[in-house]
């Protein structure tokens, strides 16, 4: 009888150390943090320029933004009477809240490249709503390109590209 009792014991134990694994090996991977890109990289200024709209950052963004996006989005400032620069990076920034970037390929062609992006949405669970509550527990994910051009030596994204 009590080998019985022994066997249920040991698979508990196995079951443990590979709970216990697991758990180690997930936090690893979440600690390692984004890839390092070379500082000269496309891939370093799409992270750059996607980290500055996390932050809510406007001069980092216009930073980012190639001469021809800036001239873009001036334009659209003049000519569009309720457009709001400021107003586009705050829900630009919220927007950014569930979702996990990931730079998935660059292709490179002189001085233009494109960089395709993989975006992983969550659900943020239970959101208030009328009449009945919006339960929105999954996650989704879908890929973006963004264009880059080389100006002065240093990549800019060449598109006006707030919500990813």
């Amino acid at each position: 009888m009590q080998q019985p009792g022994r066997t249920i014991v040991g698979v508990a134990l196995a079951l443990l150390v590979l709970v216990v694994a697991t758990t180690v090996l997930v936090l690893l991977i979440e600690r390692r943090g984004p890839p390092q890109y070379p500082p000269d990289s496309p891939e370093a200024a799409v992270m750059t320029y996607i980290e500055a709209l996390r932050r809510n950052d406007p001069e980092q963004v216009l930073a980012s933004l190639s001469s021809g996006s800036r001239r873009v989005l001036e334009q659209r400032e003049r000519i569009e009477p309720y457009y709001d620069f400021k107003a586009e990076l705050r829900g630009a920034s919220e927007n950014l809240r569930t979702a996990r970037v990931r730079i998935d390929g660059v292709e490179i062609r002189g001085e233009r490249a494109v960089v395709t992006l993989s975006i992983e949405r969550t659900g943020a669970g239970l959101e208030p709503g009328f009449p009945f509550p919006i339960v929105d527990g999954g996650s989704y994910s879908y890929q973006r390109t963004l264009v880059l051009v080389r100006e002065d030596g240093t990549w800019k994204i060449d598109e006006l590209a707030f919500y990813l």
